[in-house]
This record gives structure tokens, sequence and C-alpha cells, in this order.
């Protein structure tokens, strides 16, 4: 047996115990497969992130994100904790105060990030792959049902999947913040489609100067409902576009997202869109993150 140095940070908020908590490992190689995900059922977050030595040299560095239950191609606020960690001990260069680039391997691709290190605080953007959008689908019947809303609650046109994930537009704020899933129908609906979450969205906020408030669901993968999901608005920018509720402005667009105020967990989310010819060419998401608890786990290694 042995310990290593974790870490849990909370990613999209400057508050500790908002926004969303990630765990990071970034101190302890050669961990096997085995080991992170016991890690990550330990630490019993939405996603645990291990930072590993890349293996493919156009890259800086590799990260892996493990749920309590499984490995995810991709996590958006696990990747902001991690990168405000390795900034806070000045780790792949980032000892002084500064803007840093990498480009980060994971299972989705190799993928640009930003590091603004200020003092007193850090900001990371992390750039995403565009989505493929399978548009118009109809599961709304079955959506009420699991989601116990009226079927006028939802807006007209039809929901969309998005990198595996099902995304759906209700009307209203107070709908969205009373939704109660019924788990049980939720995993069975995900797994007979294939599906690893559902994403509910609305364009009412509570902050005049953000532009859609989301909660996510993805009981599959061990995660009834994620606190902040980062990946989710790469996703909901694409949308917003199609649905006309953002224009490209000289080509770039940048808005805020909200997530987890309906679990007393409010984080807001920063999204740029660049466009060509109108039409989306890149996705980038943002945010500040805390550390709340630094400290060493027993492991069996």
């Amino acid at each position: 047996m042995r310990k290593i140095k974790i870490k849990t940070v909370d990613a999209f908020t400057l508050t500790p115990h908002l926004g969303n908590p990630a765990g990071v490992v970034h101190s302890e190689p050669n961990l096997s497969v085995q080991t992170m995900q016991k890690i990550a059922g330990e630490m019993n977050l939405s996603e645990t992130a291990f930072v590993c030595k890349s293996t493919k040299p156009e890259a800086d560095l590799m990260i892996r994100w493990f749920t309590p239950t499984s490995e995810v191609s991709l996590c958006g606020h696990a990747t902001i904790a991690s990168f405000h960690s390795l900034a806070q001990d000045g780790l792949f260069g980032m000892k002084n105060p500064g803007e840093y680039k990498f480009k980060l391997e994971t299972a989705s691709g190799i993928l640009p990030v930003e590091v603004i290190k200020e003092d007193g605080r850090i900001t990371v953007w992390f750039g995403l792959k565009l989505p493929e959008i399978d548009e118009g689908i109809q599961p709304k019947v079955e959506l009420v049902r699991i989601l116990d809303i009226n079927p006028g609650e939802f807006e007209n046109h039809a929901a969309d999947i998005c990198d595996n994930n099902l995304y759906v537009q209700v009307k209203r704020l107070h709908t969205l913040f009373n939704i109660k899933p019924n788990f049980n129908s939720m995993a069975y609906f995900l797994e007979s489609r294939n599906l690893d979450g559902i994403c509910l969205f609305t364009t009412e906020t509570v902050d005049r100067d953000s532009k859609v408030h989301s909660r996510f669901f993805a009981p599959t993968i061990g995660i009834k409902e994620d606190p902040v999901t980062g990946s989710a608005h790469g996703p909901l920018a694409v949308l917003l576009h199609q649905y006309g509720y953002i224009r490209d402005i000289d080509n770039f667009y940048e808005f805020q997202g909200e997530q987890g105020d309906v679990l007393g967990r409010k984080g807001r989310v920063r999204v740029r869109v660049e466009f060509s010819d109108k039409k989306p060419l890149s996705v980038t998401i943002g945010g500040n993150a805390v550390t709340v608890l630094e400290g060493e786990m027993l492991i069996n290694e």
C-alpha cells in the first residue's frame, strides 16, 4: 500500500462549495486503470481527473477522466479543475503570472487549452470539438413520463442528439427548476437508445447577462445529476445558434451559461464561438476554479 496526493477542486466558480467539484491527481504517474477507477469511486464525485504523460509527441500532456463507475472520453469541469491545480502548483512552466497554451491529449483527440494566470485568479479556456448533431427526433411522449412535466412545457422544435447526449429545450426556468426525474425510467430510456445523458435547457435565466440555463442527467454512467457540465455547453452553443438565439457578430460571439443553481451549486460557464460563413467554426469553454481540499489517499497498489 502507498499514499497518493489528491485534491478536490470546485470548477466554474470562485467560491468554495459552489460550481462542480472534481477530484484531481497530477503527481502520481503510472497508476493502473483499475486503480484510477477505484480512486474515482472512492471520491464519488461526478468526475476525477488524472494528469498523465502524453503518448503523442504533438501533445504536452494527457488527462483521463473517470466517473464513480466508468471512464469517459471528455469532461469540461475536471479539465478546468486540473489546469487550475497545475497552474496553482506552478507545474508545466506555470510558475509566474502569464498566458500559457497547451495541447491536451484526450480520448476525444488533441484539444487546445489556454491558462491565464494572474495574481489571485486563474482562468482556463478549453477548446472542444464541434458536435455532430442528429436532428429531429421526437421522444417527448416518453420524456413527459420520465420528467413528469406537461407536454406543453417543451419548446416546439424537436430534440437533438449531440455527442451521444439528448438536448431538450423547455420554455420556462420554473419548469426546469421543478423537474424531478424518474431515474430508473431515465436509465432505461438512455440505455435503450445507447445514449449517455440528457441535457434540459431554457433561455430563461437567473442572471440577466446569461444566455442559457441547463440541467444535465446521466444515471447510466454513475451521475444522476451533474452540477455544472462544461462539455455540454459546446453543443448548447451550436444549438442556440441553430435556433436563432445567438448571432455571429464579426464572426465571434461570447456568452455565459448557467447550471447548478437548483442543487445549491451555482456555476457559470463562459462560452466562445467562432464563425466562418455564418456557421460555427470552433467552440471554447472557460471558467475559474478554487481548490477546496488537499490531502492524501491510501491506495492498494
